[in-house]
């Protein structure tokens, strides 16, 4: 995003129609509600997905897969050695924010030669496992080249039925918080873009590096994003002072 958050906090006091000195839109205000919009843009794009199991380019940002050339796959530790129907274990991606797709490599031996074949593995809910589990036609431990192998989430762990050591997990992870990090000269308040330093004292010691952080979402987003940070900061203030500070929009 070429927009930092100086410019949409410029513009956001700009579509409110209030002036900082009122103490409406302070810098704390600004940040409670971009932290807030952050989550809940990601969360609107995410519905989308379900919706239509397309990926935009909104959401492109978001996208991590374990088992790419940036990271390395998901590897399994097995419940019991030598026992691949009582399944393997791995750590929950700290930075999920929604699963997606997961999949491994199938290798078949042919003859002399082999064949590969990418098969996908099943996200199931705890009554899920159990039923298909029960059940000799659908279990994957029963019948595992009939069935993908199927994933299922227990406390901060997955477990993959039957044990693999690894498979390539996609996911939505999660929004790195954005932060308006700031110094008052004049009395307003001016952004301090990442990589920049405090210029006084009036929020942090002189020379205090920015803790500013930015959106990751794509300049596309921009304006949806300001009018979201807008509405946010206008419910509270109709909460605070039972007032409403911000004209309603016109259909």
């Amino acid at each position: 995003m070429t927009t930092n958050l100086g410019q949409i906090y410029d513009e956001l006091l700009f579509r409110a129609g209030k002036d900082l000195r009122g103490g409406y839109i302070t810098p704390d205000d600004f940040n409670r509600a971009i932290n807030i919009v952050n989550q809940r843009y990601l969360n609107t794009l995410v519905d989308n997905f379900e919706k239509d199991r397309e990926i935009t380019s909104d959401l492109q940002t978001f996208i991590k897969t374990l088992g790419s050339p940036q990271y390395p796959a998901m590897s399994f530790t097995p419940v019991l050695q030598g026992r691949p129907e009582r399944g393997g274990y791995a750590t929950i991606p700290a930075d999920i924010w929604y699963q997606a797709t997961a999949s491994f490599l199938e290798i078949l031996n042919k003859e002399c030669s082999y064949e590969t074949n990418y098969r996908s593995v099943e996200f199931v809910s705890q009554h899920e496992f159990d039923a298909k589990m029960r059940n000799s036609i659908t279990s994957p431990v029963d019948n595992p080249q009939e069935n993908d192998p199927i994933l299922v989430t227990r406390n901060d762990k997955y477990f993959i039925y039957p044990y693999m050591p690894r498979i390539t997990f996609t996911y939505i992870r999660e929004p790195i918080q954005p932060v308006f990090d700031y110094d008052i000269i004049n009395g307003i308040p001016v952004y301090l873009p990442p990589g920049s330093v405090h210029v006084n004292s009036s929020v942090q010691p002189v020379g205090t590096p920015s803790l500013s952080v930015e959106f990751e979402y794509p300049e596309s987003c921009v304006d949806h994003l300001t009018d979201l940070i807008k509405t946010y900061i206008g419910i509270g203030n109709e909460n605070q002072w039972n007032i409403q500070t911000q004209m309603p929009s016109k259909v």
